[in-house]
């Protein structure tokens, strides 16, 4: 799959919201899910935010 690139700040930007995804405090978690991460993807384009997710997940199960 073409990787449609993104910046050090998209990035950055990208893993703050999905963080408040998973937030204790439930109307962070809502505002994340309804309203946040929707307009994030509008703006950025969804293979974009494919893009950073799997960058995302890489980077967590180097954790492990």
């Amino acid at each position: 799959m073409n990787n449609p690139g993104y910046t050090k700040e998209e990035l950055s930007e990208f893993d703050r919201l999905t963080a408040r995804l998973s937030s204790r405090d439930q109307m962070t978690r809502l505002n994340a899910r309804l309203r946040d991460v929707p307009r994030f993807v509008a703006k950025h384009g969804q293979a974009k935010c494919n893009a950073m997710f799997a960058e995302l997940q890489r980077r967590d199960n180097g954790r492990a």
